[in-house]
């Protein structure tokens, strides 16, 4: 199959334990892929795992996508950041989640109702941690006070932090356009959604900051590859009823709207009819949300909606309910099917 793709892809994996993440690391930098990032959830540690993916690869780069903000004080974040970024030889890039109200009040004990402008001061004070050898940290903010005197001994970074931020809403959305260098797109993003809210409240709060407009963007992408389609399919729409349970998902739900599917997946969720929440989500969904078909197939929906849409492309495989050996044999597919050679891209 003649296949050429314009830039280099990423690789989101979510779910798994760190050795699967480990052996997809290894996998996407065989593959030719730009870099591979991992989340964290309440079962698996984003920095323990970036760890181990550091010590197995030698040249893609790793970033977190994401590790809680507001679980950690900045300093312990930075202190991490450091020391993935040493042994990665400089590869790693930190990307950072607040998370959902819920979330942060059941999971991390905190009620935060202002976390925008919190998430804005702790992105300033990380990177001002992250210069302690050069300078002290003197700060005393809204949300945050560090005191630390400048350190020689420490070793100087390479070079800055890339910083990316994970949002949804608007207002997140802006204050990653105001300090992040990035944004770690959600699954559920669609191209309209991107155009019309992401990229319009990134630029305001770019330039409230008195910063570049143009916010990169690192866009998750659902992707299923499989040589039946209905298998691929299926996969898919598993991932997609999962995050429309959430309501942390409202707002792109609606504003797509998916109103009829959003009830129909959650009134089957309540009545634990998983069958019948991968049944509610919609053609329409599906082609605007994900990628997915026998290798052929996702390629071309890949080329024709997503390879431009963003900065940089991560194909995310889903994993939602579904079996670690789907999770191992997705990731390969996905990395066979959307592997960059470099001659060919070239060409």
């Amino acid at each position: 199959m003649e296949k050429i793709l314009n830039r280099r892809p990423a690789l989101s994996v979510q779910g798994g334990d760190v050795a699967l993440v480990t052996e997809a690391a290894v996998t996407a930098e065989r593959h030719g892929f730009a870099s591979v990032w991992t989340t964290e959830y309440y079962n698996r540690s984003a920095v323990v795992t970036l760890a181990s993916m550091a010590a197995a690869t030698t040249r893609i780069g790793l970033g977190s996508g994401v590790a809680w903000a507001f679980g950690r004080s900045p300093l312990t974040l930075a202190t991490d950041a450091r020391s993935l970024d040493d042994l990665s030889n400089g590869r790693f890039q930190l990307g950072i989640g607040t998370g959902s109200p819920q979330s942060m009040s059941d999971w991390h004990g905190m009620s935060e109702p202002h976390p925008a402008p919190r998430a804005e001061e702790f992105v300033r004070l990380v990177r001002e941690i992250w210069h302690l050898s050069e300078q002290p940290v003197d700060h005393d903010g809204r949300f945050y006070q560090c005191h630390l005197p400048a350190d020689p001994s420490v070793p100087p970074p390479a070079g800055p932090l890339p910083v990316l931020m994970a949002a949804v809403q608007p207002a997140m959305l802006r204050a990653v356009g105001a300090v992040a260098d990035g944004l770690v797109g959600h699954p559920l993003y669609t191209p309209r959604y991107i155009e019309e809210v992401v990229r319009p409240s990134l630029a305001a709060g770019a330039r409230r900051a008195g910063r570049e407009e143009d916010v990169p963007v690192n866009g998750m992408i659902i992707c299923a590859v499989d040589d039946d389609p209905a298998v691929a399919r299926r996969a898919a729409a598993v991932q997609i009823a999962a995050y429309a349970t959430r309501r942390a998902s409202d707002a792109m739900l609606e504003f797509n709207g998916y109103t009829e599917e959003t009830a129909a997946i959650r009134s089957a969720f309540a009545a634990k009819d998983y069958l019948a929440m991968t049944a509610a989500v919609s053609d329409r969904m599906l082609e605007d949300i994900a990628v997915f078909g026998t290798p052929k197939e996702a390629m071309e929906r890949y080329q024709e909606r997503y390879e431009t849409l963003y900065e940089q492309p991560m194909l995310y495989s889903p994993n939602a309910a579904l079996p670690t050996a789907y999770l191992r044999d997705n990731i390969q597919a996905l990395c066979e099917t959307f592997a960059y050679v470099e001659d060919r891209a070239e060409d």
